[in-house]
């Protein structure tokens, strides 16, 4: 008798407890000061865990050290940190390996597809104007190492340099060495005040490349109690608008100032994306235009 009354308080007390146990979740933490490109990623994971705190209960943010992309990539391969969530766009590679798993929902809503790009500075006093890729194909383009991008505009006839230091891509843009370095349209702002103290950096006015980039959160695929509560709340974040609230918030500043509008389009293609299949496409161009947002949903 003793023992079935000791198993029934465990049952009842102990282990509604350890359910909802604090929930330790890893993120990447700035690369550099002033660094500014996983602060919304952070507070888009914070609001996840917010919105599902009802269910699941406490939760704890945990900043890795700082380290680029492929550093950042094996720690998750690894399992070093706890629950650690990494926002990258969708590769087929990361897709087939067995330790990652990923959360098929846009993070950023597709924006990072849009861009934008710094430009040597003399062909911008020169008034070089580019529309086509076939006029992109005879200048340089750089990359970090191990960039998804890079891959991309290879397919597409460009050529690519890959630089391990990203504060030196900045260095190489403005002294000549490369011609090109293309950023999404929600971080050029931000870039732009970063490195405000190099003369120099400019950005061409004239084109927008645009080619699909979705970008989701990848977990180790032993962190499932973390993807199951992160998917969960950014559905609810996305259904009641506090998500889209979060995005503008971040992005809209940037989005204006590189002036969307008027730019030349150059479509390109992604070969990352085979084996692809999301259940929606986020329209965040409704979101600049302050229209209801909707989703578009695949046929």
């Amino acid at each position: 008798m003793k023992i079935i009354m000791c198993c029934l308080w465990l049952f009842i007390f102990v282990q509604p407890l350890i359910a909802r146990a604090e929930l330790v979740v890893s993120h990447r933490s700035p690369y550099a000061p002033g660094d500014t490109h996983h602060v919304y990623s952070t507070a888009l994971l914070q609001l996840a865990l917010e919105k599902t705190r009802p269910e699941y209960g406490d939760y704890r943010l945990n900043p890795i050290p700082p380290r680029n992309y492929a550093r950042a990539l094996k720690a998750l391969v690894d399992n070093d940190y706890p629950n650690l969530v990494i926002e990258t766009s969708y590769e087929q590679a990361l897709t087939h390996n067995v330790s990652l798993t990923f959360i098929n929902f846009p993070m950023d809503l597709g924006v990072l597809g849009y861009r934008v790009c710094f430009m040597n500075p003399k062909l911008k006093a020169a008034g070089v104007k580019l529309d086509s890729l076939k006029a992109l194909s005879k200048y340089s383009f750089v990359h970090g190492v191990g960039w998804a991008d890079t891959l991309i505009f290879r397919h597409n006839g460009l050529k690519v340099r890959e630089i391990d230091n990203y504060d030196s891509i900045f260095l190489m843009v403005i002294g000549g060495r490369v011609d090109f370095f293309c950023r999404g349209i929600n971080e050029i702002l931000g870039e732009i005040e970063q490195f405000s103290q190099l003369n120099n950096l400019v950005i061409d006015d004239h084109f927008m490349l645009v080619y699909p980039l979705p970008r989701f959160f990848y977990l180790n695929s032993q962190s499932s109690v973390a993807k199951e509560r992160i998917e969960a709340g950014l559905k609810k974040a996305y259904a009641d608008g506090s998500l889209q609230v979060l995005w503008k918030a971040h992005y809209h500043t940037s989005l204006d100032y590189v002036r969307i509008k008027g730019r030349k389009i150059i479509a390109m293609k992604n070969p990352l994306l085979e084996g692809l299949h999301v259940s929606f496409t986020p329209d965040f161009m409704q979101l600049l235009e302050d229209q209801p947002f909707q989703e578009k949903v695949k046929p």
